[in-house]
């Protein structure tokens, strides 16, 4: 006794009209998924920028506290997405230099652990300060890492830059306003007191409260 073939039987059941239909409706969730994944690459990217530079700021601040010494967060913007920043001891430290052995680089000096820490020991036996330059740490943090992620520095009372205090923590002040291709916003902002906290200007993320005005 021959056994119908119901799999040959299905696939004959399928038909043009069917066929048509599936597709159709596969193009419109693809048509409505691209777009979604789209805008939420770019909030993710807003919202990593935000917290990088937050965290640097919280750091800077940690450091001037246990180095006993002023520490400058500089920031180079035009409101574009081509921006840098820095942490360093240095003052306006250069935003260019990508070596961290050369003058004026954005640095922290950490202890590699041997018998000598750049620039703190004091003179050595030719009566010039030690140089160890492993311990130079390139603290310069550009733009290019968070695609289309636009930035301006507003209500700066120091320049282009951020100065913790070593002995209270207290800061200059000022607003790190950051906008992505979608058009939302946050906004890191420093207050007198050393204090650093994210918001959204204009309430266009949800996960962050509202800029006070």
């Amino acid at each position: 006794m021959t056994r119908p073939n119901y799999n040959k039987n299905r696939m004959q059941g399928v038909s043009l009209l069917e066929i048509l239909i599936a597709t159709a409706i596969l193009g419109i969730i693809i048509s409505v998924a691209i777009p979604s994944m789209s805008t939420f690459g770019a909030n993710q990217r807003l919202v990593g920028a935000a917290e990088q530079i937050h965290g640097h700021l919280q750091q800077a601040r940690s450091e001037a506290i246990a180095r006993g010494m002023p520490v400058y967060v500089n920031f180079t913007a035009d409101g574009t997405s081509t921006w840098t920043y820095g942490v360093s001891t240095t003052n306006a430290c250069t935003l260019t230099v990508t070596d961290p052995t050369a003058a004026n680089a954005c640095i922290l000096v950490v202890n590699d652990g041997d018998a000598t820490v750049d620039g703190i020991d004091g003179a050595d036996a030719d009566a010039l300060p030690d140089i160890d330059t492993d311990d130079r740490v390139l603290m310069r943090y550009p733009g290019s890492d968070y695609r289309d992620i636009e930035l301006a520095l507003a209500g700066f009372s120091s320049a282009n830059q951020i100065v913790f205090d070593p002995i209270r923590g207290t800061s200059s002040n000022g607003n790190v306003n950051l906008e992505g291709s979608t058009g939302n916003q946050l906004r890191v902002a420093i207050s007198r007191l050393g204090r650093v906290a994210v918001c959204s200007p204009d309430g266009s993320v949800d996960a962050y409260g509202t800029c006070a005005p």
